[in-house]
């Protein structure tokens, strides 16, 4: 006996549109994360790069006379110092809007980098590069900013120029001691070993190498070609991480760990 077969052309024309509405909403997904990615995780991930690649440069590659011979007149401060604000200012951004906002190893390793300039103690006084959480949040809302673009109002950050205005006029710039004092120990020292709160800068540094490596595996591409590499000058800094392991923390800060370039140069 012949069964019948009416049931399978409406069933084959369900099943058709199950997966045609689960292929576009899959697609949908997809152009969101793409949006999401390129208002957020790119910047972010530039800001991190471009900070780390600075410090260095600064510490490890005589960055400081190099970055001296080029900028004479000594900009190269308020240029550093742009690049720090400018992760305080992303690193809120991506906190809240993105798709990181509620991965732990992404806030265990920014809040690792945003620990290390926050941080004073015995060995490790107030003092230059030294930002603490209610300042790196103000100085990070003074350099972010929307704009218009083709997703709408975006974030953004203001530009180095604009920036450097800013450190330039009193009435713009909010009174500072650690602006200013960061200011002053990148004019004023002649090397890295003379750079007060290098231990600071150090330990961001790796921390950042940290947070980077995580991120480029997530999103699966790098910005930067090889390995990159810790400070490996020995620092008194070390700071605690939530979640962070006594072997871990027991490894140190980039001995033989990812990192930078050699060859970089140290205007970076």
């Amino acid at each position: 006996m012949r069964l019948p077969t009416t049931w399978l052309v409406p069933a084959a024309t369900a099943v058709w549109a199950i997966w045609t509405w689960a292929h576009e909403q899959a697609l949908l997904r997809d152009k969101e994360r793409n949006r999401i990615t390129a208002l957020y995780v790119n910047p972010f991930l530039t800001a991190c790069e471009d900070l780390q690649a600075r410090i260095y440069n600064i510490l490890e590659l005589d960055g400081l006379g190099k970055l001296r011979e080029r900028y004479p007149d000594g900009s190269f401060a308020e240029e550093t110092l742009y690049l720090i604000v400018r992760f305080f200012g992303w690193s809120v951004a991506v906190n809240r809007y993105g798709p990181y906002t509620q991965d732990r190893h992404v806030i265990r390793h920014m809040t690792a980098v945003r620990r290390a300039f926050a941080t004073s103690r015995a060995g490790c006084p107030v003092g230059p590069f030294n930002f603490f959480l209610a300042e790196q949040r103000a100085l990070g809302k003074l350099m972010m900013h929307r704009v218009d673009g083709e997703y709408g109002h975006e974030m953004d950050t203001i530009s180095y120029y604009e920036f450097r205005d800013i450190c330039r006029s009193p009435e713009r710039m909010p009174d500072s001691a650690a602006v200013t004092e960061t200011l002053e120990a990148l004019r004023s020292a002649g090397s890295a070993d003379g750079l007060r709160g290098a231990e600071r800068l150090a330990e961001a540094q790796g921390r950042l190498v940290d947070l980077l490596a995580y991120l480029e595996r997530q999103e699966g591409y790098s910005l930067f070609e090889g390995t990159r590499k810790k400070c490996a000058t020995s620092r008194p800094l070390r700071v605690p991480v939530a979640g962070e392991s006594d072997r871990t923390r027991a490894r140190g800060n980039g001995r033989g760990a990812a990192g930078v370039s050699r060859r970089r140069d140290a205007a970076s």
